[in-house]
């Protein structure tokens, strides 16, 4: 007795003994057995569902993702794939939120560069007259003070990007915590489902 396959439109003849060997070692190859062997691939698809090529950009640390998904995963300790799939967003979610203060470093320079080459503006230091605000004064405010509020000034009046910014982190906040309360409802049913 023989059995046919097809395999780009030609058929291949297997024999019986080739069919009842597959199911033989089909049976052997069931996964993992023994507790190392299960702890060992426990978190396979979080590691492929978190791959660092999804998740780090151009500037950002692999090794620094790594660290950061994995003290996740010791804290959250997800079991089974529900658990897995909103971990996976929360590690995600969390991740994007750590780049919010790069994002924001990043504008500020930007402005402050942009500003600086700008040589033909005074400085903001120099505009500052009163009567109240004597040179003693000037002398002490801060060149980074100043030019960190230029920066926001400049900013709010092109394109605010740091509002939109601000938006983005508030809305990765909100979807974060939505998906916890998920992940700890879960995690506190399955808990009461393993004891009775």
């Amino acid at each position: 007795m023989t059995k046919q396959k097809k395999k780009n439109g030609v058929t291949k003849v297997i024999s019986l003994k080739k069919v009842l060997a597959n199911r033989a070692n089909a049976k052997k190859s069931t996964g993992p057995v023994t507790f190392k062997g299960k702890s060992k691939v426990a978190g396979n698809a979080i590691t492929h569902g978190l791959s660092a090529e999804k998740h780090v950009i151009v500037g950002e640390s692999l090794e620094e993702f790594k660290i950061f998904k994995d003290s996740m995963f010791q804290i959250y300790e997800p079991e089974g794939a529900y658990e897995e799939e909103i971990f996976i967003k929360i590690v995600d979610l969390k991740w994007r939120l750590r780049r919010v203060s790069s994002i924001e470093t990043g504008i500020f320079g930007n402005e402050i560069l942009e500003f600086d080459a700008d040589s033909y503006k005074a400085k903001s230091s120099d505009k500052i007259i009163s009567s109240d605000f004597t040179e003693e004064h000037q002398k002490t405010v801060k060149k980074n003070q100043s030019l960190i509020g230029v920066a926001f000034t400049r900013d709010s009046n092109a394109g605010s990007s740091l509002l939109k910014l601000n938006t983005m982190e508030g809305r990765l906040i909100s979807r974060c915590q939505i998906f916890e309360d998920q992940y700890w409802k879960i995690k506190k049913k399955n808990k009461k489902g393993v004891k009775k």
